[in-house]
Order: C-alpha cells, then structure tokens, then sequence
C-alpha cells in the first residue's frame, strides 16, 4: 500500500505458541487444504475415508468455524507426513481450540464482526488504516478514546463496568499491536474533519492532537490527512466507514480489506489462485480489488503528504492550547 516494498519481500511472523486463536484456525485449515490436494483427494473423496461430512471438511479448511480436536486429528493421521509437519500441525490445533484474548474479560463488549480483525491485526506486517470521522481506534488517547466510548452507552451505564471494560479492550488492543517489540509497519488516513470534530474538552484534544504528532514522528507509522477540498474516489466505501488493509508477508497469512459500516463490517480476502485471464474474478475477489485501488486512490488524490500532515498536527495543537 505504499511506496516501500518491505511489505511485499519481508516475512511472515513465524507461527509459534504466540499466534492468536484466528491465525492458528486459518492457518491449519490450509495446511489441511494443501494435504488433501497433495493426496489428489476432493473434499468428498477424504469425507468418505474419514467417516465426515463434506460440508465438514469445507468448514474445517475455510476455518469458519473453531476445529473439533478429534476432526483435525483424524485429517492428521490420515496422511503420512513427517514428525516434524506433524508436530507444526498439532501445535496450530493446540492453538485453534483457544479462546480469543478477548473472548474471557471482553466478549460481551466485542461485537461479532470486529472479531475476525482483533484476531490478525497484532499479526500484519503492515497495515493501512482510513477513518472517515474519528481517530483511528489504534491511535486513541485514553480520554479520547472514553469520550467516543461514553456517548455509545446509555447513561446509566456511565459509571459501571460496561464503560470500564470497553476502554480496557481498546488499550489492550492498541498495545497489542503497536507495543509489540516489533510492531507493523502502519499508515494512518484519516479525514481533516477528525482534527475539528470535539471529543471532549479541549485538554482532551490537545492531548490527543499531541500524541498523534509523536506518533508521527515514528519511523514505522505514517499518518496523512484527507483534505476536505480534494475530490476524492467517488464511491460510497469511501464515505460511509472504516477501512483497512492488512498484509502478512511473505509465505503468511492471505491479506484482508476491511470494510466497515455500521454495527456490521465485511471482509474481502486477497485471491489466493493465479489470475486466470480466462476466467472472470469471481464478484468477492472484484470486491477486494475494488477496495483496494479505493484505499490507493485516496492516498494518491487525496492525501495530504506525510510532511504538511505533521504541520497540520503543529496548528492544531495549537489552537486546542
């Protein structure tokens, strides 16, 4: 998504005990994809020999649901593949059939469609992220981010654990990702108005305004304003929510855009086949490449340079003293 090409020749994250439960899942279903393909096996055909459903195996290789330990383990011993694969695989399952670090102290405060990216995003190796009306979630001061908490809850929940809890989540989800020893490469766009619109009183901006210009000044994060008298990509995605997109490097995890409205959010994922110019993309892998290009036409039209963005944060930071 960017200029740099460290994204597209780094590394993955090794896989190891550290994974979170998401990357394990998908991860172990496509080492069970690539088995059965190297078997010359249909999904039916290791159904029949496994005493499964076909339908089962399909979930178990799309991870769309957590694997059942004694599912994966008979695709396992089905196959004769080495000590070592043996013992990468059952580390993934090991890993699959946990809970989320979320799913204990903040299931009840994490809704259903952000699940999947609390799950990868600590695992990108860069991340491109576009907020259309506040600061991005991972940039959140801990006022900033209390004010946007506290105007989603009903009063009587101001003072209770609710409030408490989904402040928590965000801050552990920020250290998750950007406090790691080596956090991802990040580019931040996010709409002019976020440095107008108030989230509390001014102290709260201020504080907030500042630590995005320290931020700024990070070599691995980039942060860039889109300038409300540009003419940017007329689509309605560009308009309506958060975007992101995700890449995991080389040999990792498939990139992902997410697209978010509102209380729901949708994932395209990166075609995994080689394009086929005979064949039509089918219309998810058009959604990918049409979010993509949108995340690229609002940095090349609309953005303004890294540079003039931190002279930005200066003036503002300013006005909110």
């Amino acid at each position: 998504m960017s200029s740099d090409s460290n994204p597209i020749v780094r590394l993955a994250r090794p896989s190891g005990p550290d994974w979170t439960k998401t990357a394990a899942n998908i991860m172990l279903g496509r080492s069970f994809k690539e088995l059965r393909e190297r078997a010359g096996l249909t999904q039916k055909e290791l159904a029949q020999a496994l005493l499964l459903s076909a339908p089962t195996i399909h979930r178990l290789e799309n991870a769309e649901t957590s694997p059942q330990r004694r599912t994966a383990e008979a695709v396992i011993n089905h196959f004769r593949i080495g000590d070592s694969e043996r013992d990468s695989l059952l580390m993934l399952l090991s890993r699959a059939i946990e809970p989320e670090w979320f799913q204990h102290r903040f299931e009840d405060c994490t809704p259903g469609y952000l699940q999947r990216l609390l799950g990868l995003e600590s695992l990108a190796i860069h991340m491109t992220t576009y907020d259309v009306r506040l600061v991005s979630g991972l940039l959140q001061t801990p006022a900033y981010a209390a004010g946007i908490i506290r105007t989603g809850l009903h009063l009587n929940e101001w003072d209770g654990p609710e409030m408490d809890l989904r402040l928590a989540q965000r801050l552990e989800r920020q250290d998750r990702v950007l406090g790691q020893a080596d956090p991802p490469r990040c580019v931040f766009l996010m709409d002019e108005s976020v440095l107008r619109r108030r989230v509390g009183p001014k102290a709260v901006m201020r504080e907030q305004m500042v630590f995005l210009r320290e931020m700024a000044a990070l070599p691995h994060i980039t942060i860039r304003f889109v300038l409300l008298d540009r003419m940017i990509a007329g689509n309605a995605a560009s308009m309506a929510g958060s975007m992101a997109h995700l890449q995991f490097g080389r040999d990792g995890l498939p990139e992902f855009v997410y697209a978010e409205g509102y209380e729901k959010a949708d994932y395209f994922t990166k075609p995994s086949r080689l394009r086929d110019h005979a064949k039509p993309l089918t219309p998810r892998e058009n959604d990918f490449e049409r979010h993509l290009q949108l995340l690229l036409r609002i940095q090349g039209e609309a953005c303004a340079s890294p540079a003039k963005s931190r002279l930005m944060l200066d003036k503002v930071i300013k006005r909110y003293s």
